[in-house]
Parts: C-alpha cells; structure tokens; sequence
C-alpha cells in the first residue's frame, strides 16, 4: 500500500495518510460514495496533496469503518458524521462498560463457500477462524438453492470477477431471508462490476486478505442480525417523497430512463411498507406474514436507493440542479 508522509490536522500529524483506493478497501466503502459523503456531509475529512489528490489519516478510516457498521444496519451518514471514534463505537456497543460484548462467536456461524478455493482454505484455517463451521464448498453459485437453511454466510471466491458473475452472485443472494449477509474476494475486476455487487448488498473484498478481514465482516454480519432480531427493520430512507418525484419527473430527453424507474419503484414500495404496517393492526392473525412482507420491502428499497444513488453519480445528476429544472 502506498503512503506518504506531509502535515495533517491536530491529532494526526507526522502519521502515513493512505490513499483513497486503500480506505475504500479497508472500510468496503466505494470511493465515489466516499466522495459523495465528503461533498454531503462533510465526512470523511481528507487531506489534500499538492495535486489534489484525496489522503486519509489512519483515524479517520477508523471512524469509517465504525459508520459503515452502522449504516448496514440502517442508521443514516448524516446522522452519524459529527460522531466522535468512542460515540460510534458505544452505538456498536464496544465500548459501554454496563453491556457484555456482543461480538459473536463465530463458531455459531455457518460458511458456505462458492467459487474457487485457491487461497481460500488457508485463510479458513487461521487462528482466529479456527472454530468457524465451513458446511461445504460449492464449485457452481447454481447449487446454493440446495443448501437453502443450513448456512448463515455465504462466502464467494474468485480470482477474476466478471460482469456477468457478479450478474449470477446477485440473482443467487436474492431472497435469501434466512441468510446474515453475503461477501465476495475478489483478485481482479473493474470498479463498475465492484460498485453493483455493493449496491446489491454483497460485501466485497479484494485480494489479498487475512483472517481479520473475514472475521470483521463476519462480526459486522452477526451485529446486524442481532439487531434485526431485538427490533423492527428500519426504513430510514435516502430520498424523501419529494427528491422521489423530483427524479421521476425529469426530462429524460437529456438523460438515461433508469432514474425514473427506479423512482417509480421506490415510490411504490414506499407505498407497500405503508400499507404492510396498516395490515399488522388490523390483522393479528396474519401478522407473522406481514411483517415478513414489510421487511422484505423494506430490503428491497435499501437495496434500489443504493442503485438509484449509483446512477444518479455516474449520470451527474444533483438533486438540487432536478428540484431547480422542476421549478
């Protein structure tokens, strides 16, 4: 990993910043998003070259990887930017003396691996993974259905990843209610391919890696479900009715369709989640299938506002210049 050496802010001086690409590896969040909270939220906070090329200092990445736990488990950047390292880690329960740990164990979670297994048994068997249950090795993502029920995790291994995997990885993932989380290392790839596997809600991490990178996804995984388990699945949501409308009404004679697809569809399963909580008062007797109707959604619409986030930087388009054209 390249570093270099240059003043920093109080705190961090004379400590090696690390380069936009290293952070975006080290935390699993894509350096456009990184760009896009700097510009929203005034976070992350970078130092700058003197060609203007973005540097972290290392307790910033810290900070980073502490919002990313937070966020996969539905809180919001904009709440969580002005957050102090010891504030994010008391919401992860890290740090707060009055409640045990909640790392769990990983010997209660299940692997399945997918893919090729260069490298990967070796990383399975360090110490830190060492009571980790492997329940198989799969050379097809086609077999995962049969497996359906006996895993936690779904691990993904592939020294070339390509469009049309990263394709057949997000058909496989899809539906699978009973699963904590899915992750795919990775040697080579295009940012595009990386960026849809992480809208989609699959981890990645690019070769090579240790021990401690699995397991840390695999605590971020098992927090998550701890959550989701203790309380109902949050719908914050990254665009507001109104930013919604805004984009289903633009001029697509100037721009792709996909946005205002993906408005309407936002639109819609906003309008499901609501009808779906109506439904768990006024149906006890139901309400078990209700409430897996409205998390259902409610994932659905994590995972098309990442999507629509996606388009939205690769068209160039800003909510204010939309709100502006609308006028």
């Amino acid at each position: 990993m390249t570093t270099l050496k240059f003043p920093t802010r109080s705190g961090d001086s004379n400590t090696a910043l690390i380069p936009i690409g290293a952070v975006a590896k080290a935390t699993g969040i894509n350096a456009s998003t990184l760009r896009i909270w700097e510009h929203r939220y005034g976070l992350p906070k970078p130092n700058r070259t003197d060609g203007g090329a973005r540097r972290y200092a290392p307790t910033e990445v810290q900070r980073l990887k502490l919002i990313k736990a937070l966020v996969d488990v539905g809180h919001k950047p904009s709440n969580l930017s002005s957050m102090s390292i010891e504030e994010l880690a008391e919401h992860l329960n890290f740090l707060n003396p009055h409640v045990p740990a909640q790392r769990n164990a990983v010997d209660r979670i299940r692997l399945l691996t997918v893919g090729d297994t260069t490298g990967l048994k070796s990383i399975l068997r360090e110490n830190s993974l060492s009571e980790l249950n492997v329940v198989n090795h799969l050379s097809d993502p086609e077999e995962v259905h049969h497996w359906l029920g006996q895993f936690d995790v779904l691990l993904f291994n592939y020294s070339a990843l390509q469009s049309t995997q990263a394709e057949q990885l997000i058909h496989t993932t899809q539906g699978l209610t009973s699963s904590m989380g899915s992750m795919v290392i990775y040697s080579y790839s295009n940012s595009t391919t990386i960026q849809t596997l992480e809208a989609a809600g699959i981890r990645c991490l690019k070769s090579p890696i240790n021990s401690a990178d699995v397991r840390e996804l695999l605590d971020i995984f098992s927090e998550k479900a701890r959550l989701n388990e203790n309380g109902p699945r949050r719908t914050e949501k990254k665009f507001s009715p109104e930013d919604l409308e805004s984009i289903s009404a633009l001029d697509y004679s100037l721009y792709c369709e996909c946005p205002r697809h993906l408005a309407v569809l936002l639109m819609n399963l906003n309008g499901f989640v609501s009808y779906s909580e109506q439904c768990l008062d006024a149906s006890p007797k139901d309400a078990a299938i209700h409430r897996f109707l409205r998390t259902m959604a409610a994932d659905a619409i994590a995972s098309i506002e990442s999507g629509l986030e996606l388009v939205l930087t690769a068209e160039d388009i800003k909510l204010p210049d939309i709100a502006a054209q609308n006028k």
